[in-house]
């Protein structure tokens, strides 16, 4: 009696891009976890430390409390989106990458005090924003193509 036929294994045909924006979105999250201590800590330490103008301290805060508020709904939204596999979500996510890319421009570029550690973080952060969009644009082609069934 000869041996049973194994099945043929399924190889897909395309890498899906959506694992690697859930990838790119999950790194993201720890690494704006880390970015936000770094730069709240540090905003109070250039607020003890240097001689800032009210409205000018004012203006930092406001757009790091914007930028960390706009970043976290961008996040949630990039894996509820990728996960569900609903490009409406990653759409909005990727939306909201341009505020929050100004707001990291902002702190790169036209803050009061800079300090060498923020250039390396802001980035680093803009790396990620870029990879991001490109893996986003990738994952929607692929959600708003039709499925052909065989």
């Amino acid at each position: 009696m000869p041996p049973p036929k194994k099945p043929p294994i399924h190889v897909p045909k395309k890498p899906n891009p959506a694992l690697g924006y859930e990838v790119l979105i999950y790194l993201n999250s720890f690494y704006f976890g880390m970015f936000a201590c770094c730069e709240l800590s540090m905003g109070l330490l250039k607020a003890i430390n240097l001689s800032y103008q009210e409205e000018v301290l004012i203006r930092d805060s406001i757009v790091l409390i914007g930028l960390c508020i706009l970043e976290t709904i961008r996040l949630i939204l990039g894996r509820r989106g990728s996960l569900a596999d609903k490009s409406c979500p990653v759409i909005f996510s990727v939306l909201l990458i341009v505020p929050c890319f100004f707001g990291i421009a902002y702190i790169l570029l036209l803050q009061e005090y800079k300090l060498r550690l923020e250039y390396v973080l802001c980035t680093l952060m803009i790396g990620l924003y870029l990879a991001e969009i490109w893996y986003a644009i990738l994952v929607v082609v692929s959600l708003c193509r039709p499925v052909p069934y065989e």
